[in-house]
């Protein structure tokens, strides 16, 4: 785990929310979310933030802050969990974003968002923010839209590199496999076949 460091107020040119919430938030993930963990979901958010510009959609930063930031906690409590990582993990967020400044209704978003980063459908029905977490998700975990982010990519990664993170994710879900079968793990690494996903990911290419 890194040193903690004060909430960034850009990351590659890309807005950080400065809101009590989400510094309260990056406090939290430097000391519970481990680092390879840590680096992918502040990607996950410049990439959303990335994604949305492109499009032209508006969002809610802080809430996609939130839900980046938490979208992978259950993955650090497997043996705990009950549910599926994502269910878990949402349900964390839900409480910590109510008890640290979010109305109820932010803090379902931030939830539906990380419930839904790993169903095989999200449309903008779900929220944009689902979307974009969705969206940054796999492009950060399998290359997916890896154009997509090209103006902002190198700088990205100079602040947030992956160094092990596929080898780190891969068997973290592998062992939610081995644990709950019938997760939405399950699908992602044996119907879609994330290990080859992975290995033919543009990220390899990236030192």
């Amino acid at each position: 785990m890194r040193d903690a460091a004060p909430l960034p107020k850009s990351i590659a040119g890309i807005f950080v929310p400065q809101d009590e919430t989400s510094s309260r938030t990056w406090s939290w993930a430097q000391r519970n979310v481990p680092d390879y963990l840590l680096t992918h979901s502040v990607r996950a958010y410049c990439w959303g933030a990335a994604i949305a510009a492109g499009e032209g959609w508006s969002f809610d930063a802080p809430i996609l802050w939130t839900a980046a930031l938490f979208h992978d906690f259950g993955l650090t409590r497997l043996p705990r969990n009950r549910r599926c990582f994502e269910v878990e993990g949402a349900e964390v967020a839900r409480r910590f974003a109510i008890r640290n400044g979010m109305s109820t209704d932010e803090a379902t978003r931030v939830a539906s968002a990380i419930v839904m980063h790993m169903q095989p459908t999200v449309t903008l029905d779900d929220g944009v923010e689902s979307v974009l977490l969705d969206r940054a998700t796999g492009l950060d975990v399998r290359g997916d839209g890896y154009p997509l982010v090209d103006t902002v990519r190198a700088g990205v990664m100079a602040e947030f590199p992956r160094r092990a993170f596929d080898r780190r994710f891969l068997a973290t879900i592998t062992r939610e496999v081995a644990i709950r079968p019938g997760c939405q793990s399950d699908r992602l690494l044996n119907e879609k076949g994330l290990a080859g996903w992975m290995e033919r990911s543009p990220w390899r290419s990236v030192r």
